[in-house]
């Protein structure tokens, strides 16, 4: 029997009503549906006295309902433990988070029967270094964000690949995307749209002040070297699939490769990517009229 453990985002899911849909689809179809006691008292559930490690640590696949960020944030909490995740979208746009609220059961029935597949998306490595020293390290899903502080003054960037100089970016900042990730911020700033089941990195100055200034795409095995220009005397920060940020300054080295982890999600073969572009990003305005 399948052990679905599941991660609601509360705030988008009111009163836990589309997690208890779940719940009792995965129920009804004969899976075991598996909470957090947290959220088994707010839904009624037996409480089985274990917290959220413990419960993705028994369960076989993970669901979390929410939007994207929802997904990024069980996403990093969970790729330790090699457990595929399936995301609920309560939200919007949802490119990860990508079962309509309204397809619940129906996503059920195909999680419990074994109709699915799983996608293994390449992630992120990224490290900080200040003085020698590596002061903050993370993993990435969708992208690492460079970007200037709270003063509006243009962040001067020289940015290497395998350490070879490849331009100083003067602007807003630089974002580091994934495959996954160019649906994401860098698609905003006018970065390419990557297939996610390819390995290759991904540069997109944000606002650059160069006429001439473009994304930049590599393949995986190569290492990028942000540093922040040793004239910035006014902090600037690095943003982790918006989850997690650090203060840099002048001088502070940013260090992104592939990582050897990589983020199993599990994907039903009724949409390839071509599929969710057109219906969530080249229909969305005439959804929206």
């Amino acid at each position: 029997m399948l052990k679905i453990g599941i991660i609601p985002n509360e705030d988008k899911d009111e009163g836990l009503k589309y997690t208890r849909i779940l719940m009792d689809s995965i129920r009804k179809w004969g899976g075991t549906a598996l909470v957090c006691d947290d959220v088994a008292s707010k839904t009624g559930d037996k409480e089985l006295n274990i917290n959220e490690d413990k419960m993705v640590d028994m369960s076989d696949v993970m669901v979390c309902l929410g939007g994207d960020g929802t997904f990024l944030k069980a996403a990093r909490t969970i790729v330790a433990k090699r457990k595929p995740l399936l995301g609920v979208n309560l939200g919007k746009l949802g490119f990860l988070a990508d079962v309509d609220k309204n397809d619940i059961e129906k996503a059920a029935k195909h999680l419990v029967e074994g109709e699915f597949t799983i996608d293994e998306r390449m992630m992120l490595d990224t490290a900080i270094v200040r003085d020698g020293k590596v002061v903050a390290e993370d993993i990435v899903l969708n992208d690492v964000v460079i970007s200037r502080g709270a003063i509006s003054r243009i962040l001067h960037l020289k940015t290497y690949i395998n350490d070879a100089f490849m331009d100083l970016y003067p602007g807003d900042g630089l974002i580091i995307s994934t495959p996954t990730g160019s649906t994401a911020y860098s698609l905003s700033a006018g970065g390419p749209l990557v297939e996610p089941d390819v390995d290759l990195i991904i540069s997109t100055p944000i606002c650059p002040h160069l006429l001439y200034s473009r994304s930049f795409i590599t393949t995986a095995d190569r290492v990028i070297k942000v540093v922040v220009a040793e004239s910035s005397h006014h902090e600037a920060m690095v943003t982790v699939d918006g989850q997690n940020g650090y203060e840099v300054r002048g001088g502070d080295i940013i260090i992104t490769k592939k990582s050897q982890v990589r983020m199993p999600m599990v994907r039903f073969n009724e949409k390839n990517f071509f599929d969710v572009l057109r219906g969530k990003i080249y229909d969305r305005g005439e959804s929206m009229k």
